[in-house]
């Protein structure tokens, strides 16, 4: 194994240890305690964790980037009960085009990542 295969194949293992796995949606109140919004969870090679909201939802204008909440996760895994998890809103993106288009894009970020491991 070259030293390039052993990096790829370290920066790989990182990234993975990172990923919230096995969460598919989470839930929150913006305004305690209630309405509570529930989101899948999406995922993509650029993105670790996000959730998508149409540009017309009203949660949307409640929801501002940094701003902290703390959310429930919910597993795929039916052993695992649900978690509670402080998490960033990271950025908001609207998306003119493509798979999301007419919705915003809304990425989560977990203060501590610890937290997400099963």
């Amino acid at each position: 194994m070259t030293a390039i295969q052993m990096n790829t194949s370290t920066v790989r293992k990182f990234k993975k240890s990172m990923e919230p796995v096995g969460y598919y949606s989470v839930e929150f109140a913006v305004d305690d305690p209630h309405p509570l919004y529930q989101f899948k969870i999406w995922r993509t090679e650029s993105n670790p964790m996000f959730v998508v909201v149409k540009e017309n939802s009203a949660v949307l204008p409640k929801l501002k980037a940094g701003s902290v909440l703390n959310m429930t996760y919910y597993s795929s895994d039916t052993q695992c009960p649900k978690k509670q998890i402080e998490t960033r809103i990271g950025h908001i993106t609207n998306e003119r085009e493509g798979r999301f288009e007419g919705h915003c894009t809304i990425d989560l970020v977990p203060v501590n990542h610890a937290t997400l491991q099963h």
